[in-house]
């Protein structure tokens, strides 16, 4: 079953007043769910998913320390995104399953996304000449 269909089925928000162990097993998948969904998207939202690791209170970065170049070649300047190892071992392993464990304490949520404003997407379409 699709996580967001396990929650929509069993409710935890419901089940957590009857059986508090099935509600955390809903939770639980949909948070692992989330948790290995980070990883794969990393590459196309770095600063979300990097965000997202931080509320699942992992003690490293996700991919390290997240840093800006610009880098020259036959097409011109282009500012790059590159990662500086931090705190990991001889051999990195980033691409791997979920290592969110039952019970672990997780960090105060927020926003992920920046709501934009009207006059923000207006200006953007013009720009895109949309």
């Amino acid at each position: 079953m699709k996580p967001d269909a396990n929650l929509d089925v069993n409710a935890p928000w419901s089940a957590i007043k009857v059986d508090k162990t099935e509600a955390g097993k809903t939770i639980y998948t949909a948070l692992k769910a989330i948790d290995s969904l980070k990883v794969m998207f990393a590459p196309f939202l770095p600063f979300t998913c990097e965000k997202l690791h931080g509320f699942f209170n992992y003690e490293t970065p996700l991919f390290g320390e997240q840093y800006t170049e610009t880098v020259k070649d036959s097409l011109g300047e282009h500012t790059v995104l590159r990662y500086r190892d931090v705190g990991r071992t001889a051999s990195p392993t980033y691409w791997k399953p979920s290592e969110l464990e039952p019970g672990k304490k997780l960090n105060q949520p927020g926003p992920l996304f920046k709501k934009l404003e009207e006059t923000v997407i207006e200006e953007e379409r013009a720009r895109l000449g949309k």
